[in-house]
């Protein structure tokens, strides 16, 4: 069942669900949750405000049209294909495809993973130069992928496991962070502080625009 679209008078982040004549309403689970919106655009992040077993309102920051066909993905790799019902200054309502049990759901997004001890934020290919500050000196490397809380690289240096460094990647503010592992020439970095949901959903949704 779909989230109908939301009243112009209601305060953001707290629109109804308002079912059509005869259903009944659904519970809505009012959450901030992170995914990977997928759809005519490409790919891009997208924040998740409220969720109900037959569809969801969503946040993005690219120009999503009624009757786009999306895709969403979460953290645990859970895939909810929909169709757009509304849009309007940026938020969605989506129908999903199938009907979902939101609290199995919502547990796999908070479940701990066995390798890292926490759900991984949804990553973004990406292929663009960057620049690292390593020990005082600038050194050149490429992104591979990037999520709000790290990225991969590909860098032609040494590096060494919890060494600091800076990332500068165009069109994005410079972040520090801390080598996690290197392999072949690539190593991924942990952010110390993470991308804020606006400036890498903007910084995508341009990508998604040049490309």
């Amino acid at each position: 069942m779909p989230l109908a679209e939301p009243s112009r008078n209601a305060p953001a982040g707290t629109e109804p669900f308002v079912p059509s004549a005869g259903q009944r309403e659904p519970r809505v689970t009012t959450i901030f949750l992170i995914g990977k919106l997928l759809s005519r655009h490409g790919e891009t992040l997208c924040r998740i405000r409220n969720l109900s077993s037959g569809g969801l309102m969503a946040e993005a920051h690219v120009p999503i049209a009624k009757d786009d066909v999306v895709r969403i993905e979460l953290k645990a790799g859970d895939r909810l294909p929909g169709r757009v019902r509304w849009a309007r200054a940026g938020r969605m309502g989506v129908a999903f495809d199938m009907p979902v049990e939101v609290g199995a759901l919502l547990a796999r997004v908070t479940a701990r993973t066995a390798g890292e001890k926490l759900a991984r934020a949804p990553r973004f290919v990406a292929d663009c130069p960057v620049e690292l500050g390593v020990d005082g000196r600038r050194r050149s490397g490429r992104l591979v992928n990037v999520s709000q809380g790290g990225a991969r690289l590909e860098a032609e240096f040494e590096a060494e496991k919890g060494q600091l460094m800076t990332l500068a990647i165009p069109g994005l503010p410079e972040r520090q962070g801390s080598v996690r592992w290197m392999r072949d020439g690539a190593l991924g970095l942990a952010f110390a502080e993470p991308l804020a949901f606006e400036e890498l959903g903007i910084w995508l949704a341009e990508r998604c625009r040049d490309a």
